[in-house]
């Protein structure tokens, strides 16, 4: 070989093994990118007990996790804000790499540039004595929302294990708010559904706010026990809850502060919340504000150590008349929780109705069935929404006056686990004013008589409207016979989804138009109607001559041959030899009978032919 030959080949040697160190130093290799697409390892929030966070000062900030929550670790001792603290946690968590960086790429002036020299936060998470993740932030990156990141993995001790990143994350955005805006800015953080007693002890007494569950409603125990009103105990609950702190300072410098100034007790509510939570529950005491449109007082709680400085809206209704939180709605019935309810008369046997699942059944002849739940939501609704006229009475002694000794009608409503919740209603003499009494309660409530439509006592009233029921692939014949015309009848197969007809002995299977036979079929199958008669004489007497009969021709559903089944209907005007905008119909074997508009009945029976066919 000849000595050029050797040299060229010397000199594509150093050229490819510089190309190849230049591409392992500037370029990520597999596993690098395969690490930098997964990302970090996940950091194990619940493990975290401790946060440290160090500024470029050197100072540190520690965050402690106790069984009360996150709470100061230096400095006057208090809670922490959980948001804040849980908005880091996931920032870290949630660090989307985007560049590897490497320290031997930057001079000292250009590393500089990074801010990884001096960060201006480093945060360690630590697990007691182990450390789950330290982070280093520097300055913010060319990019976006771009900054330069150092990750040491738990593993390292020293500043040689840290890997550098450009990366996008909203921490040094957290991490640059003032240390005093990491206490918690609510002197009471707990869910209000798990708030199940509220007490009120002030100089002029003391007023007791109990639920049994979220879900059952409030009640005033003292001074008196009766029904509390939902949206007064909730403007308590939002004036406590909603307490925001302004300052803190410690206990003893507040004392020494306020000695020659010490409030009055009577100027004072100690204030006691207890919770669903076994054994958990929250004291505090407030200081009255100067005027009712104050908004800013001093309050000490007991789970915290300092005296706060804190504003709400609404903290003047602490000191409200007791009488305010009577409820001036007459019932709080929750729909969604409520299993059954019953309506007692003199003049009708008791009307029974339960919810399974959602849905409302009466109990008629013995039997379980559909019910109107459009009434039912009304009812509640009524209920729930009817404002007391007046307190008539605070006491049972005479129930006579207000006619609650014989109630003309009773509705009770029960929950799982509760008593029944019984509601009497009486009227005067003269039948002109209407009273309510709860059979717990010795109160006495006048109400408006524009109530009572919303509760009939007559069974049939709450009957579902859905007068027939049945599944399309049980269908097997529909014949229509109007008046003295020939009948209808269309034929179905439901394994073909087909249908064939005749009409006076006519094939006229080439008339009819499936997609319109199917609609009434359809219709037929869920029929619903407009309410139900009380009044029997007349409808029995004009279903006698029906203007249209319907037959019905079921079998099992899916199968075109086999068992079958009639149900017949009849219809007929509310009056005879009239174009009347109801009918009477009636379900052969159905004792009830039913309203049926004209709009409705037309509806169900469009014809089934096609458009250039008549019917």
């Amino acid at each position: 070989m000849s000595t050029r030959t050797t040299i060229l080949l010397f000199v594509a040697v150093m050229a490819l093994g510089a190309l190849i160190l230049g591409i392992e130093r500037y370029f990520p290799s597999a596993v690098q990118l395969r690490e930098m697409r997964r990302g970090p390892s996940k950091v194990e929030r619940e493990k975290v007990t401790l946060i440290e966070i160090t500024d470029t000062a050197g100072t540190v900030f520690k965050l402690q996790k106790t069984p009360l929550g996150w709470e100061l670790a230096q400095g006057l001792p208090d809670l922490a804000d959980p948001e804040k603290v849980n908005s880091l946690l996931q920032a870290i968590d949630g660090i989307e790499w985007v560049e590897r960086v490497h320290r031997e790429e930057f001079d000292a002036g250009e590393w500089a540039k990074t801010g990884l020299d001096k960060p201006r936060h480093k945060v360690r998470l630590m697990a007691g004595a182990s450390v789950v993740s330290e982070c280093w932030f520097g300055v913010a990156g060319v990019m976006e929302g771009g900054f330069y990141i150092g990750m040491r993995s738990p593993l390292e001790t020293d500043e040689s294990g840290m890997a550098w990143y450009l990366a996008r994350t909203t921490a040094p955005a957290i991490l640059a708010t003032p240390q005093a805006s990491w206490r918690d800015p609510k002197l009471l953080r707990v869910p209000t559904e798990r708030i199940v007693r509220v007490t009120l002890t002030r100089a002029d007494g003391q007023i007791e706010l109990f639920r049994e569950n979220e879900h059952m409603p409030w009640v005033l125990l003292r001074p008196l026990k009766t029904r509390a009103g939902k949206d007064r105990v909730n403007e308590i609950l939002s004036a406590l809850l909603n307490i925001e702190v302004l300052d803190a300072r410690e206990v003893a410098t507040a004392k020494n502060g306020a000695a020659s100034s010490a409030a009055p007790v009577s100027e004072e509510v100690k204030v006691r919340v207890d919770t669903s939570t076994k054994d958990e529950s929250f004291e505090m005491i407030i200081k009255k504000p100067a005027g009712e449109k104050e908004t800013s007082t001093t309050a000490t709680v007991g789970h915290r150590k300092a005296v706060f400085t804190v504003s709400s809206k609404n903290l003047f209704r602490l000191w409200g008349e007791p009488n305010r939180l009577r409820d001036h709605l007459l019932a709080q019935i929750n729909a969604e929780v409520v299993r059954t309810i019953s309506i007692s008369s003199l003049s009708f046997p008791e009307v029974k109705l339960r919810n399974d699942q959602g849905t409302w059944f009466l109990e008629r002849h013995g039997k379980w069935e559909g019910a109107n739940g459009e009434r039912l939501s009304r009812m509640i609704e009524a209920l729930n929404t009817h404002e007391i006229v007046e307190y008539s009475a605070d006491t049972a002694a005479d129930l006579a006056v207000f006619g609650l000794d014989k109630p003309f009608q009773t509705i009770t409503w029960t929950y799982p686990q509760f008593r029944p919740i019984k509601l009497l209603f009486g009227s005067s003499a003269d039948s002109t004013k209407f009273y309510v009494k709860y059979e717990d309660e010795p109160f006495v409530y006048r109400i408006e008589a524009s109530l009572l439509p919303n509760l009939p006592p007559d069974s049939l009233k709450w009957k579902g409207l859905g007068a027939l029921r049945f599944s399309t692939f049980a269908l097997r014949r529909i014949t229509l016979s109007v008046g003295a015309a020939p009948p209808l009848v269309l034929n179905y197969k439901s394994s073909a989804a087909s249908w064939t007809g005749t009409r006076a002995g006519k094939d006229i299977t080439a008339d009819i138009d499936r997609i319109k036979a199917d609609r009434m079929a359809g219709m037929l199958s869920k029929l619903t109607v407009q309410d139900w008669a009380a009044s029997r004489s007349e409808a029995l007497l004009a279903l006698k001559t029906p203007y249209l009969r319907i037959q019905l021709v079921l079998g099992e559903p899916g199968k075109d041959d086999g068992p079958v089944r009639e149900v017949n209907i009849a219809l007929a005007p509310t009056q005879p030899n009239a174009d009347t905008a109801f009918f009477y119909g009636q379900v052969e074997g159905d004792a009830d009978i039913f309203y049926m508009s004209r709009k409705a009945l037309l509806e169900v029976m469009a014809s089934p032919f096609k458009d250039k066919a008549g019917m």
